[in-house]
């Protein structure tokens, strides 16, 4: 963490003060850590006019940011407002704010509740988007929250700019702009370091007074658990969220994307000949034609391949390809991962009327995330099964060797605000060919193989499979590999 010019006894009186205003969820007094005593008395104090924070998620930045802009809107007049991209994250410290209202007497006293409205009813939803404080002689402390494009609407001496870095630097300017009216300002801005122009700027700039914490510092100060933190290694963005590290230069572009792998992570991943074991999936892209192939990719948990690859538009043909597939080597359906939006609904639905392939799985991946942890963390379930794609090449998985591997230098993700919790999202098609790149098939086929989560499967289902063929004789080159 950078010298801020603040003493120990500086912040052992700041987490005094806090002890003795304020609660934890618990109903105790709250004790800050030294790195949260210095975020309360930057902001408390405004003792620098601009301020640049950054700490792991969960080091519980924004309930301390909530008890410094409250200690200070009621004693001194003035506006207080908390700017974010999305009103639904800028509503994060409100509610934390308005929760501490009622920690201590004083502070209760001197908030004004509108008309119409009930202490009770507060306290409980916490849903206000404009809080004051009578500080007597007719003069007001006040709390707003706003989005930062419609920043500039509003006036305030004050603003904390919460995920600055995800707040694009046309938007800031507004919010920079609210500060206008006032010869004395300040601004404090928050978030994690994202790739944005003005966060970066705002990172360099020495006026700037940094408070840069990163996963070590959380963890000696018992914010964070090193098995947390382990967990959290494994997941999207570890080096902004929690290492507190911008993007490596070069590997993020303007608009914030960054690939999904390097070629020479996809290089080091290719093998040329090998023998799959352990699960076995497919994923199937269609297609309809035209530019674009119908591919099926075959994944076993060491090796992943392209087994079939057409431009016919004949969704019987494909179809018939699958199920052969899936009775020579006794893939159990719910492995069969079959894209199943536009073109892709023929396909899925001729396989799901066979017998021999019901219970396949036919995936928008435009859904929800398949697992609880991935509701949380991706946007959708297109993000979550590219993800889990590289934790799976990263980890070791080999791709046999194919120059349309490639494809997947082209698939990129970023961070993306959803609600009040940011969000990791893949580029989509259409962006993609946007940017003059045609539709990555293989790569698409592959991630269809990660929609749904590996299961063993018992080796029972061959040996009956087995059965069933050399009893009615199964001849794999007859159509649909009749039985």
């Amino acid at each position: 963490m950078e010298e801020t010019e603040i003493t120990t006894k500086q912040m052992e009186e700041a987490k005094s003060l806090v002890k003795k205003l304020f609660k934890n969820s618990d109903g105790l007094p709250f004790e800050m850590t030294n790195g949260q005593a210095i975020i309360f008395i930057l902001i408390s104090t405004q003792k620098f006019p601009r301020v640049h924070i950054e700490t792991p998620t969960r080091y519980g930045k924004s309930d301390v940011i909530s008890m410094a802009v409250l200690t200070d809107a009621t004693i001194w007049p003035g506006k207080w407002s908390i700017v974010a991209q999305k009103k639904e994250k800028a509503s994060i410290i409100m509610s934390y704010a308005i929760g501490h209202i009622f920690d201590n007497e004083g502070i209760r006293r001197k908030f004004i509740i509108g008309k119409g409205e009930s202490e009770e009813e507060i306290r409980r939803y916490r849903k206000k988007d404009r809080i004051n404080f009578d500080l007597g002689g007719r003069k007001l402390g006040e709390l707003f929250i706003s989005t930062a494009k419609d920043a500039l609407g509003f006036g305030a001496s004050k603003v904390v700019e919460d995920e600055s870095g995800l707040v694009p630097s046309k938007e800031h300017g507004l919010v920079m702009r609210m500060l206008g009216d006032k010869p004395e300002n300040f601004i404090c801005k928050v978030g994690n370091p994202w790739d944005e122009e003005h966060f970066v700027k705002s990172f360099k700039d020495p006026s700037y007074k940094k408070v840069i914490i990163d996963y070590k510092m959380a963890i000696e100060e018992g914010r964070l658990t090193p098995e947390y933190v382990e967990e959290m290694r494994k997941q999207p963005f570890f080096d902004v969220l929690y290492e507190c590290n911008f993007p490596k230069s070069g590997v993020i572009d303007e608009k914030g994307w960054i690939p999904l792998l390097s070629r020479e992570e996809i290089e080091k991943a290719f093998i040329r000949d090998a023998k799959g074991f352990g699960i076995n999936k497919l994923g199937v892209d269609v297609a309809g034609g035209g530019r674009n192939k119908s591919v099926v990719v075959q994944r076993r948990t060491n090796l992943a391949e392209i087994i079939h690859r057409t431009k016919s538009p004949d969704t019987m043909d494909l179809a018939e390809f699958v199920i052969n597939k899936r009775i020579a080597e006794g893939i159990h359906p719910a492995d069969i991962n079959v894209d199943m939006l536009g073109v892709g609904k023929g396909t899925y639905d001729v396989l799901n009327r066979e017998k021999t392939t019901s219970g396949i799985h036919g995936i928008n991946a435009g859904s929800e995330p398949y697992s609880e942890e991935g509701k949380t963390m991706f946007i959708n379930l297109r993000a979550q099964m590219f993800w889990e794609l590289r934790k799976w090449i990263l980890a070791g998985g080999k791709l046999l060797e194919d120059e349309a591997w490639y494809q997947l230098n082209k698939i990129k993700y970023r961070q993306k605000l959803e609600g009040r919790q940011a969000k990791m999202q893949i580029i989509s098609k259409e962006e993609m060919l946007k940017e003059g790149m045609e539709s990555p098939d293989e790569a698409d086929a592959l991630a269809l193989t990660f929609a749904t989560a590996d299961i063993p499967r018992l080796d029972e289902e061959e040996l009956e499979l087995q059965e069933i063929r050399q009893k009615q004789g199964w001849d794999p080159m007859a159509p649909f590999g009749k039985l």
